[in-house]
């Protein structure tokens, strides 16, 4: 088991309760990429953790099979238990080396889980496991650092206490990426939208990452808890807050 599995399978519980989904606009242009194509009715999530987007997708494509692929065990078990009565799947699996037919699929998705794959391997086998035609989608859901103060704390924070970390570990040119591994026709698109929180959602939302899994190691949890309220406390007195996100969206095809 990879130091990552271990922690989300300690965090798959919190990360449920915690973490928001994707705005309606980004699954209505990632379906008005899809709309025409004649293409294997299948959705592949991938890195589907807790099924917030595997979810998602079957709202938006009900005629569809939808299939979320997710290595660690505790976050599957969580995605099924949250996904009873969803028209959704789970099943074992790496981006690196998905569990599918060659050209078996229509869609293949990564949501908030670029970040944790070896981006080469993953393009090659996305565009193994497309049909011609097919469709990649590439979700990013960023909190507006430098629109809200408190952030900068926090951040300084995360980068003090979890070795190895830093704010900027998710900027990568997911455009030139796609189009260097043989995607054509890549697009981008982006929605800013706000997040209301009261201090003990943003605590629960700031314990679901693997960097604060981390920093409660090193801090030990009631330490972790009491800086952060800290934080809270001279950013946000009245016990309430907005973090302003801006979710984007990387489509692409495979030829």
């Amino acid at each position: 088991m990879t130091d990552r599995q271990q922690a989300f399978n300690e965090l798959a519980g919190a990360y449920s309760r915690a973490r928001p989904g994707y705005p309606e606009s980004l699954w209505a242009g990632l379906r008005a990429r899809l709309d025409g194509r004649s293409v294997p009715q299948l959705a592949v999530d991938v890195g589907s953790g807790t099924g917030i987007a595997t979810r998602q997708l079957a709202l938006i494509l009900p005629e569809w099979r939808i299939v979320g692929i997710e290595p660690g065990e505790a976050m599957r078990a969580q995605a099924m238990s949250d996904s009873r009565g969803a028209a959704v799947e789970f099943r074992v699996g790496t981006a690196e080396d998905l569990p599918l037919e060659d050209a078996s699929a229509g869609l293949v998705i990564a949501a908030q889980a670029l970040h944790w794959f070896d981006h080469r391997r993953f393009y090659t086998e996305a565009r193994r496991v497309l049909a011609p035609g097919g469709v990649i989608g590439i979700i990013q859901n960023d909190r507006a650092l430098r629109q809200l103060p408190l952030f900068e704390d926090y951040e300084s924070f995360l980068e003090e206490h979890s070795p190895g970390y830093t704010r900027d570990y998710r900027s990568f040119d997911v455009v030139s990426e796609l189009s260097e591994a043989g995607f054509d026709d890549v697009a981008r698109s982006a929605t800013e939208w706000a997040r209301p929180l009261t201090h003990e959602q943003f605590i629960e939302l700031a314990r679901s990452s693997s960097q604060m899994h981390t920093v409660v190691k090193l801090l030990g949890e009631e330490e972790t808890t009491r800086r952060l309220r800290t934080l809270l406390g001279q950013h946000h007195p009245s016990g309430q807050l907005e973090i302003p996100y801006i979710s984007t969206l990387f489509v692409a095809q495979r030829p």
